[in-house]
């Protein structure tokens, strides 16, 4: 535990941003470990991606509530995370064929598709989470009776 500790008292792991930045890259590297697990297993893309999206999506929303924006984790926080996640690849895809019709290289569109998605996430994400946060603070200073 002292471990940890030592951890959050770094300087940039004070800024919301690194760490939304740090609990996303492991949820990709965590993504990627369970698709290969689950396509070795079952054989199946879709069935991998389900699971593999669907297990990352659960630990997503409780990481950035606890680690990113340190706010107890709910099912209304769960619920909303899944809903900017929908909202953010609907926009990468939508913005994706429009770059595609322009006539973008592929790598180009991958990489503003994934900034674009990004930043929703993380505005969103701090906005839902923050409410959330400030929710908390005034139930403990005002709890309902």
């Amino acid at each position: 535990m002292k471990r940890f500790s030592r951890l959050r008292r770094l300087p940039f792991l004070r800024i919301t941003l690194v760490r939304f930045g740090i609990v996303g890259l492991l949820g990709e590297a965590l993504y990627f470990l369970l698709y290969g697990l689950f396509i070795s297993l079952t054989g199946s893309t879709s069935s991998s991606l389900a699971l593999a999206g669907g297990i990352c999506i659960l630990v997503n929303a409780y990481s950035h509530s606890r680690i990113t924006f340190r706010v107890r984790f709910s099912g209304r926080l769960l619920l909303g995370y899944v809903q900017i996640q929908i909202l953010g690849f609907g926009l990468a895809f939508l913005s994706g064929l429009a770059l595609e019709h322009a006539g973008a290289g592929k790598w180009l569109i991958a990489l503003i598709t994934y900034l674009l998605w990004s930043i929703a996430s993380f505005l969103l994400t701090r906005l839902l989470y923050s409410d959330q946060g400030a929710r908390a603070k005034l139930d403990r200073v005002n709890p309902l009776p």
